[in-house]
């Protein structure tokens, strides 16, 4: 091989190589970002004032438009869960400041003992009721 050629070969292996790891920080830097920004399944807090004004031993935080909010109330209902619904778009002062308490955006929130889950996930919607004699 001649010296022309081996230079062209190593400039495209150099430039290869700076596009993959260009790559890669850009995926990682995503990958990290997206942990760091996640949201917890659920969060253990003093949730006693969230059952002040109920006799229910679930309250969830919902909105109209949310699907699953929508989602959360049927499996409830279907498993004949007693529950407090709060609307957090329709709701007064009071709902404001409990829905502020739990320190998380976003709906569904569902309230069981001293645990908030965060958005509808059933496994764990199950396990919580389970372990609270309500399923």
């Amino acid at each position: 091989m001649s010296s022309g050629w081996l230079t062209k070969i190593k400039n495209v292996a150099s430039y290869a190589l700076i596009i993959a790891v260009g790559l890669g920080l850009g995926l990682g830097a995503k990958q990290g970002w997206q942990w760091y920004n996640q949201v917890p399944a659920y969060v253990d807090i003093n949730t006693q004032a969230h059952f002040e004004k109920t006799n229910n031993k679930v309250v969830i935080y919902t909105t109209q438009w949310c699907p699953y909010c929508k989602k959360a109330k049927e499996y409830l209902t279907e498993n004949n869960i007693a529950f407090t619904e709060r609307d957090i778009e329709q709701g007064d002062a009071a709902t404001d400041e409990l829905y502020s308490s739990i320190d998380l955006a976003g709906v569904p929130k569902i309230v069981i003992g001293n645990r908030i889950i965060n958005g509808f996930n059933q496994s764990l919607l199950a396990t919580e009721l389970t372990k609270h004699n309500l399923l």
